[in-house]
């Protein structure tokens, strides 16, 4: 048994008459926000609002070609539609975040740790160097650089400075090719110890 006011309201949206479109979503948009919930993983929760999938579900019906009118006699089978899309969306996401190391589910951890009765920020570690690690390659450096002159032992520390050879050059008044010199012998040095 075909809905005529239905089947008329799905034409209307499709064709771009925001009347249409505005009852079709009020009428539909809290039922595909539960279907989503339902769906929803835990291990998803924190990082989607359940609105982020009901936007991505709407978007497929209003660009797709599901839009059609004759497809659907009546507002139940529009809704399985809709459980269907919404069940995919999820879905979709869900294997997209399990499947690839970048977005590696179980990888992940809170921002903030329960202590007690309150939460506190985890402690992130820092890209920097630990003051350790810091110590350990002043004084490898150092023992590559022994020996060498002063201007050669300058020319390093501006290079890990982040200096180009270029700067380094312009800073110490000598030639590109003095610098790359330097870096070079050192680099050879480096690779007899190893």
């Amino acid at each position: 048994m075909v809905d005529d006011d239905f089947v008329g309201l799905l034409e209307g949206a499709r064709v771009g008459d925001e009347q249409a479109i505005g009852r079709l979503l009020n009428e539909f948009e809290s039922e595909v926000r539960l279907m989503v919930r339902a769906q929803l993983p835990r291990a998803l929760r924190g990082q989607f609002d359940s609105m982020d999938f009901v936007q991505a579900v709407w978007q497929s019906v209003f660009t797709g070609a599901e839009m059609e009118p004759d497809r659907f006699a009546n507002a139940r089978h529009f809704r399985g539609f809709l459980a269907g899309v919404a069940r995919n969306k999820v879905k979709e996401e869900y294997r997209r975040r399990t499947r690839t190391r970048k977005y590696d589910l179980a990888r992940e951890e809170r921002l903030y740790v329960r202590k007690g009765d309150h939460d506190e920020l985890r402690s992130v570690a820092a890209r920097d160097p630990s003051p350790s690690a810091q110590v350990q390659a002043d004084d490898f450096l150092e023992r590559l650089i022994a020996g060498r002159t002063a201007r050669d032992a300058e020319v390093v520390e501006l290079r890990r400075q982040g200096l180009t050879v270029g700067e380094v050059a312009d800073r110490l008044g000598i030639h590109e090719r003095s610098v790359r010199r330097v870096i070079d012998d050192l680099r050879g040095r480096l690779e007899s110890r190893q």
